[in-house]
C-alpha cells in the first residue's frame, strides 16, 4: 500500500471538455467563471496562483408581463425603450410596465429574435432573412407603426440584417433567398425621411468589391460597415458619394476570414471589438484588421459537432450594437446554439470559456436569454420562454423570479490520476466562501458528485452534501471522507442552493497504490 499524500487539485479556470473522449479533457465550468487574484509572492508560478470561481448572477424580474410569447427584441430610441413580445410592439417604462404601441396588431411574424435599429426618429424592426419589416415613428404625422412596403426593399428580397451608421439605416440584402448576398443597401438618410418612415428613392445599393464569395452577415464597428462573406470579409466607409450609396469600399478593411453561413447572428460587438464564428468553425476577434482566434479546441469541437449534425441553425450572440453583458468588470461574449441546447461564454478579461445553462421544465438547457439591452441603469435580458424582461442581479439566484429555475453553478475538475494506478481517496475538501441561502439563518449546501469513467456519468459521493455555512462563518469546512478507490477520479461540485458563493480551492488526501 502507498502513503497518503495531500494533493492540491487545480481549480478548472475554464471549460475544456472533449465530449468525444473525456480522458483528454473533462473540466467544465457551468454558471461560474474564473477571477484570478494578484500574485501573493514574486516567485509564485502560474498554476499555484490563488484564484476564485465566481457564481454567475441570477435574473431578477423587471417586467412580469404574464405574456407567454418570447421576448424577441429590445431597443431604446430617443429615451424610450421598446420591446417586441410575440407579434406585438410595446413601450417599456422605467417601472417595468408594458404599453402596447397603437396599431400593433400582431403583424411581426415569427418566433425567433428580431433585429432592431433606429435613426433617432424611425424605429426599424426586421424579421431577419425575410421581407417582413416594420417601422415605428412616434412623432405627429410620422405614420406610427407600419410595414415597410418600399418596392426597392421588396425587390431585394428584404434583408438578412439591419444596422445604423451616420444617419443611414443599412441593410444586408436577402436577394439570394438566404444563400448569401453580394449586395447591401441603405435608406436615403434622416435628412431626407425626417420624422417619417425611411425611404429608398435613391435606390442606393453597393456590391461586393474585393471577393467573389457572398455576404452572410454584417455589423458596424467604429463607423465602418463590415460585411462578412463565406470566405472573406471587407469593409465600407461613408465617403459622402453624391449619387447612389454614400459608402465606398475600404481596401484596408479586407480580412481573409468570413463568417459561417449559419453564423450571421454570432457577429457581435463586445469589449470594443467584433467577435464571430468564422467560416473555419473557429471563434474570431477582430484586432485591428487581424481576425485573432479566441476559441479553444474544445469550443471548436462543440461547433464542429453542431455543424455536422445541422444544429448551428439559429445560433446567436446575446448582444446589442453597443455590446453584450459586462459583470464585475468582465465583458462577456455569450454564444447560444439553441438546437444543441448549449451556451458558450467567452470572458474577455481572462480569455477563457465557460458554460451557461438554464433550467426549463426541470431540464438543463441552453441559457434562456434571447435579447439584451443596457437601459435604466440595468442590464436587461429578454426571456425566450415568456414575454418577460429581467435584469442581471447577483442578489438572486433564480431566473425571472421562477423558483423552479435556479441558476445552475457547477464545476467539474480534471481527473485525479497518476500513472493509471489505483488510488484511494481518503478525504476531499472544497474551500468555498460562506454564503447566504434563501432562508435567513439557514446555510446553503454544496454537493460532490464523482465519476470513475472520466466524467461520462456521475454519482453522489455517499449522497452527502456539505454546508457552506452562514456569512462570517469562516471556520466552516466542507469535507468528504473515504470517497473510494479509482484509477481516475473526476469530481464535480454543485452548489445546490441559491447563494452568491465562490470557490477558492479544492484539496484531497490520496493514498497512491502501485497498480
Amino acid at each position: 500500500m502507498g502513503q497518503t499524500q495531500p494533493t492540491t487539485v487545480p481549480l478548472p479556470l475554464a471549460s475544456y471538455q472533449f465530449t468525444s473522449d473525456l480522458r483528454s479533457g473533462s473540466k467544465r465550468l457551468v454558471g461560474c467563471y474564473a477571477e484570478p487574484a494578484q500574485q501573493t509572492q514574486p516567485d509564485d508560478v502560474y498554476d499555484s496562483q490563488p484564484a476564485i470561481l465566481r457564481r454567475w448572477p441570477g435574473i431578477a424580474p423587471f417586467t412580469p408581463s404574464g405574456m407567454t410569447n418570447p421576448l424577441r427584441g429590445m431597443w431604446e430610441m430617443a429615451g424610450t425603450v421598446y420591446a417586441v413580445v410575440g407579434f406585438d410592439l410595446f413601450t417599456v417604462s422605467s417601472a417595468g410596465i408594458f404599453t402596447l404601441v397603437p396599431g400593433s396588431v400582431g403583424g411581426i411574424i415569427g418566433n425567433g429574435f428580431v433585429r432592431m435599429t433606429d435613426n433617432q426618429a424611425c424605429l426599424v424592426i426586421l424579421v431577419p432573412g425575410t421581407d417582413t419589416c416594420f417601422t415605428y415613428t412616434p412623432f405627429a404625422g410620422g405614420g406610427g407603426l407600419q410595414q415597410l412596403t418600399s418596392a426597392f426593399f421588396l425587390a431585394l428580397g428584404g434583408a438578412i440584417d439591419v444596422w445604423y451608421v451616420d444617419t443611414f439605416i443599412v441593410f444586408l440584402a436577402n436577394n439570394n433567398g438566404g444563400n448569401g448576398s453580394f449586395t447591401f443597401f441603405n435608406d436615403d438618410g434622416r435628412q431626407v425621411s425626417g420624422n417619417t418612415q425611411i425611404t429608398f428613392t435613391t435606390a442606393a445599393s453597393f456590391n461586393r468589391q474585393f471577393g467573389t464569395d457572398p455576404f452572410y452577415g454584417m455589423c458596424v464597428d467604429h463607423r465602418e460597415i463590415l460585411m462578412f462573406g463565406s470566405r472573406s470579409s471587407e469593409g465600407f466607409v461613408n465617403t459622402g458619394n453624391p449619387t447612389g450609396t454614400p459608402f465606398s469600399a475600404a481596401s484596408d478593411t479586407y480580412m481573409p476570414y468570413g463568417v459561417h453561413p449559419q453564423g450571421a447572428f454570432s457577429i457581435a460587438l463586445q469589449d470594443n471589438s467584433v467577435m464571430w464564428i468564422a467560416n473555419d468553425l473557429t471563434v474570431r476577434r477582430r484586432n485591428g484588421q487581424t481576425p485573432v482566434r479566441i476559441s479553444t479546441a474544445a469550443v471548436e469541437a462543440v461547433l464542429s459537432t453542431a455543424n455536422k449534425n445541422g444544429l448551428l441553425v439559429g445560433v446567436y450572440a446575446l448582444s446589442s450594437p453597443a455590446g453584450g453583458p459586462t459583470w464585475n468588470g468582465h465583458p462577456f461574449y455569450i454564444l447560444t446554439i439553441p438546437l444543441a441546447e448549449r451556451t458558450l461564454v467567452y470572458d474577455c478579461v481572462t480569455q477563457q470559456w465557460f458554460d451557461l445553462v438554464s433550467v426549463v421544465n426541470g431540464q438543463e438547457v441552453q441559457y434562456r436569454g434571447l435579447s439584451y439591452l443596457n437601459a435604466f441603469g440595468k442590464q436587461l435580458v429578454g426571456d425566450s420562454e415568456s414575454g418577460t424582461i429581467g435584469f442581471l442581479d447577483d442578489t438572486v439566484q433564480t431566473e425571472f423570479g421562477n423558483a423552479n429555475a435556479p441558476v445552475v453553478c457547477a464545476f467539474t475538475m480534471q481527473p485525479l490520476y497518476k500513472n493509471n494506478n489505483r488510488q484511494i481517496v481518503r478525504r476531499v475538501e472544497a474551500v468555498v466562501t460562506a454564503g447566504q441561502g434563501p432562508t435567513p439563518g439557514v446555510a446553503p449546501r454544496i454537493s460532490l458528485l464523482v465519476s470513475d469513467n472520466w466524467g461520462e456519468t456521475f454519482d453522489a459521493a455517499a449522497d452527502d452534501s456539505q454546508t457552506l455555512g452562514l456569512p462570517g462563518d469562516t471556520a466552516n469546512r466542507a469535507i468528504w471522507w473515504n470517497i473510494g478507490q479509482y484509477y481516475a477520479l473526476v469530481m464535480q461540485f454543485r452548489i445546490t442552493d441559491p447563494s452568491p458563493t465562490f470557490a477558492v480551492d479544492v484539496t484531497a488526501e490520496v493514498e497512491y497504490c502501485k497498480w
